[in-house]
């Protein structure tokens, strides 16, 4: 399969959730690997009897409209011209694991449908028909931002233990990165699948016109996942355990039958709508009178220190970036409070 060309084939449709483009997208790119179709729309393969790992993407995008974009690629970069995403999210995923199962790699492989609609496809499969992942231990979504991260927390709590994922890391040629997720469909099968994990696949600032992805470092995952060692992967199994950056630490609550000592913290609720619902927070914040150039100029990352007040682009592409100074807002609409977290007045 010719790289290049065919992902980037892939990448021009735009497909919101059961689009005709979504449908047009599967029908050429995906239908011909899959074994069947479930009830809901998800696509299914299997190159192996029983397998133990399963392998997961999603064929929707958070495009506001079907259809095709125009690309723009610079020497391995690609942004789109038109559109208001380059839906690298997750088309990136599918492209691999359509070459994985080409090459026959052992595996059970699922091309959810309505992730971006918080993950309508997997929650069917895990209520519906958990037959289907009876056999499978790992669950290893491919549908994960930047070019080192294996989750290890989603929805705000353990989904894999450490140690498969260091070991997971190894495999696929990454160190690990940020352990902390927010959602995709492999945090539906917890329940369901010892370990539950997410992987980066070389895409950044999804569901933004700014989104790009890195044909380079695509095209090295894709050789790395053709010839990793699946059968050395083992399932070991953790205690259930809140996300560290998720919660605050209070002394106690129960939470499933057992005390936690952590509270919520309704930061990473916001965190998650803002990645499941975006239009909605859009309109939320303009009506609130927040522009574009208040948040873009702010520029402000939480992490467990506070506020940190690099872009990824400043840490990760130093030469293509100029510093940015904290913005502060003149109508004094934002305001930081001590933990690093936003408040309007």
């Amino acid at each position: 399969m010719k790289f290049r060309e065919h992902f980037l084939r892939m990448l021009e449709y735009t497909r919101p959730h059961q689009s005709v483009a979504e449908e047009a997208y599967i029908e050429e790119y995906i239908r011909p690997y899959c074994d069947y179709t479930d009830e809901f729309g998800n696509l299914i393969c299997a190159t192996v009897d029983n397998p133990r790992i399963m392998f997961s993407s999603h064929t929707d995008t958070v495009h506001n409209k079907s259809g095709k974009q125009k690309l723009n690629v610079h020497k391995d970069k690609v942004v789109t011209s038109d559109a208001t995403c380059l839906g690298a999210d997750d088309t990136v995923g599918n492209y691999l694991m359509v070459s994985m199962i080409d090459k026959e790699i052992p595996g059970l492989y699922i091309f959810h449908r309505g992730e971006e609609r918080g993950g309508l496809g997997s929650r069917f499969i895990a209520e519906e028909t958990p037959d289907l992942v009876k056999s499978i231990d790992m669950a290893i979504a491919l549908d994960r931002k930047s070019n080192n991260d294996v989750v290890q927390y989603q929805n705000g709590s353990r989904c894999c233990s450490e140690k498969f994922a260091k070991e997971l890391a190894s495999v696929v040629g990454m160190t690990g990165g940020d352990e902390i997720g927010s959602f995709t469909d492999t945090a539906n099968y917890v329940d369901l699948i010892t370990e539950c994990s997410n992987i980066s696949v070389g895409y950044w600032d999804q569901h933004s016109k700014r989104e790009r992805c890195d044909l380079h470092f695509i095209a090295q995952l894709e050789d790395i996942l053709l010839h990793a060692d699946w059968d050395g992967l083992k399932a070991y199994g953790y205690e259930p355990e809140w996300e560290r950056g998720y919660s605050v630490y209070t002394g106690g609550f129960s939470h499933g039958g057992y005390s936690t000592g952590f509270q919520h913290d309704p930061y990473w609720d916001l965190y998650d709508l803002c990645q499941k619902e975006p239009r909605i927070v859009a309109k939320f914040l303009a009506e609130a009178g927040i522009t574009e150039d208040d948040i873009l100029y702010t520029k402000m990352e939480v992490n467990g220190n506070g506020i940190d007040s690099m872009s990824y682009e400043q840490r990760h592409f130093p030469e293509e970036s100029t510093e940015i100074q904290p913005y502060v807002s003149p109508t004094d609409r934002i305001m930081v409070d001590q933990y690093g977290r936003y408040i309007f007045k």
